[in-house]
């Protein structure tokens, strides 16, 4: 069996009171690949013609690539676009042995996306992150700034992230995590305790939908997937290395100008609150900012159309 198809499979085992996985998120499964990047394997989705530009998207916590579906849908598949699992994430390797610092650093993420890029022979990208790849994505873009990219990034699109960690509201599962050791736990969560991270965050529009459960159910199941929820308390102290490093990241938020900017924000998002995108425009002046009155934490998933237009319409600016 190739590793394509075996990142198609789930590995998930049926279990009382743990749905199936939805179609959506099968066929998103079936379409990517497996790749050794650093020792780590790594799995990724790369959509449409295999040129040396493309819209490179990296994703948040506890989220994984399945978050942009819907928008690698909208851009559609005359342009290339690649997003891939970060480590601990989705289908890609979720280490027990270990903890924080040894496997899951915002800057051995920003590595591999670099090995990544690399391996897929891009040059030129159009950047877009979110929530914590947000900081991934920035310091992707200091690096670009110190000339120590394989690419070049031609426009950053950033969406809700608490990059301002001095702002941020963490959820009780964040806050209980925080308080944990950095490692793996001995036994997995409960499908319900995974289900319940994510409702939260959403806008009270998008908890309206009538596909809201399917939403949920999808992004659940990426954290279930090969014990993930062993792990993904442990991730956490991610915003503890955001506080280590305050100065270089909200440096590179407020002063690139390497490139365009656009900032992206729902002003119903309870962690990353708005007031975080109006202290960026405050500090940037000339940056592009946006928002959402109806969205929440999770932009990509509540209006993907919308976030693959703004992405449309910045691929010929530059």
């Amino acid at each position: 069996m190739s590793e394509k198809d075996q990142a198609g499979q789930t590995n998930e085992t049926a279990a009382d009171g743990v749905p199936p996985v939805p179609a959506t998120l099968q066929k998103w499964r079936s379409e990517g690949q497996t790749v050794d990047l650093l020792g780590t394997k790594i799995w990724y989705h790369d959509q449409g013609p295999k040129t040396d530009d493309a819209v490179f998207i990296v994703h948040g916590y506890p989220g994984s690539s399945w978050d942009f579906q819907g928008v690698v849908e909208r851009i559609g598949p005359n342009t290339r676009t690649v997003v891939m699992d970060q480590r601990g994430f989705g289908l890609s390797e979720k280490p027990m042995d270990g903890d924080y610092h040894s496997n899951f650093t915002l800057m051995r993420q920003a590595d591999l996306y670099d090995a990544l890029a690399d391996h897929l022979g891009l040059k030129s990208i159009l950047l877009m992150a979110h929530d914590m790849g947000q900081t991934v994505g920035l310091e992707l873009m200091a690096r670009f700034e110190e000339g120590r990219t394989p690419f070049r990034i031609r426009h950053a699109i950033l969406l809700d992230g608490s990059t301002l960690v001095d702002m941020c509201q963490p959820t009780p599962f964040q806050q209980q995590a925080l308080a944990s050791p950095s490692t793996a736990l001995p036994e997995e969560m409960a499908w319900q305790d995974i289900y319940d991270i994510f409702p939260d965050s959403y806008s009270t529009e998008s908890r309206a939908r009538d596909d809201f459960d399917e939403l949920v159910t999808c992004q659940a199941h990426q954290i279930y997937y090969n014990q993930g929820s062993r792990i993904i308390g442990g991730i956490v102290h991610y915003l503890k290395e955001r506080e280590e490093e305050f100065k270089r990241w909200s440096r590179t938020f407020f002063e690139f100008k390497k490139a365009p900017m656009t900032v992206i924000w729902g002003e119903q998002d309870p962690i990353a609150v708005i007031a975080m995108a109006d202290r960026v425009k405050e500090n940037r002046p000339f940056t592009d900012l946006y928002k959402y009155p109806d969205s929440g934490h999770w932009p990509s998933i509540e209006f993907p159309d919308r976030i693959g237009d703004a992405v449309i319409a910045r691929l010929g600016s530059v």
